[in-house]
């Protein structure tokens, strides 16, 4: 049993921490715009998954019940949160991106209220205030007097903002579907309904330029989306879903150790400090959670 848990600590972190490499495989893609790379970034992954389920005899993981409605709501938000996740990489850089991507519990503790009925503890609250002080660390809200909606830098930390609300209303989602769809069945039909709507964006790219980043394309699907999601959710059937919740912080720090080691961009101390407070009212939420048990999946 202990070694089962070890083996699902692994399989959790190493899926997060390959999950926060999202940036390197971005600014690798020449020429193609977001919602392309996206659709065959998924498309790609989506394929690794099915063969996956077919070759380990796991039809059952997928098997589509009840709360069909629900279900296609957790594909619009993870469209949504995909795509201004990484508008924010592509204009302000990962590590702002994956900050502002994980403020999402902060938004969970503000709508469960109207969404869930679930009123937030202290706990929650006081990470409410954390994750707000990160974002205005991180986003300087005096920075942003002087820039219009053509500054690209603007249209990333607005992104980014926006992906975290939507994320949060991923996770709200979830937690609507976890009694009627493993983890595993609401990632896989999420990223289904994804690939199915961006269908029409895979003309957008031309079959030269398509030639050029099919290697890469193929990495990023199959490592970022198949490989990173087979290993989280498998490490998540091993251990508890509140030790998962809290592993899967390492997303954000690997993802800022990403932008900084391989990317060479710059990581200045207001982004440093908001880090801390950003993850510190995440890991608060998580608390929250434990004491009400209630299990967030924050893997997008």
């Amino acid at each position: 049993m202990a070694s089962a848990s070890v083996k699902g600590y692994f399989e959790i972190t190493t899926g997060c921490i390959i999950y926060g490499m999202v940036g390197v495989f971005l600014i690798l893609i020449n020429d193609m715009g977001t919602l392309p790379i996206i659709f065959y970034k998924l498309l790609i992954g989506v394929i690794f998954l099915a063969g996956y389920v077919y070759l380990t005899g796991k039809m059952d993981l997928i098997r589509i019940k009840g709360k069909r409605k629900q279900l296609l709501l957790l594909g619009i938000f993870k469209l949504l949160t995909i795509y201004f996740y990484f508008t924010c990489i592509l204009y302000s850089g990962l590590s702002i991106a994956i900050l502002l991507l994980y403020t999402a519990p902060m938004y969970v503790t503000v709508f469960s209220p109207f969404v869930l009925k679930e009123m937030p503890t202290k706990l929650g609250i006081v990470g409410l205030f954390l994750s707000m002080a990160g974002i205005v660390l991180i986003v300087d809200p005096s920075n942003l007097v002087g820039f219009g909606l053509g500054d690209m830098h603007f249209v990333g930390l607005i992104s980014g903002i926006l992906s975290g609300i939507s994320f949060s209303f991923l996770i709200m989602t979830a937690r609507y579907l976890r009694d009627e769809y493993s983890g595993f069945a609401q990632f896989f039909w999420a990223t289904i309904f994804c690939v199915i709507v961006l269908l029409p964006f895979a003309s957008d790219v031309t079959v030269p330029v398509l030639k050029g980043n099919f290697m890469i394309l193929l990495l990023f699907g199959v490592v970022n989306t198949s490989i990173s999601g087979v290993l989280y959710f498998s490490g998540l059937s091993k251990v508890r879903t509140q030790t998962a919740s809290i592993l899967a912080m390492l997303e954000p720090v690997s993802g800022i150790f990403f932008d900084y080691a391989l990317l060479h961009n710059a990581i200045f101390a207001e982004t440093l400090i908001g880090c801390v407070f950003i993850i510190a009212g995440a890991l608060l939420a998580v608390m929250e959670n434990m004491s009400f048990r209630k299990h967030p999946e924050f893997e997008t």
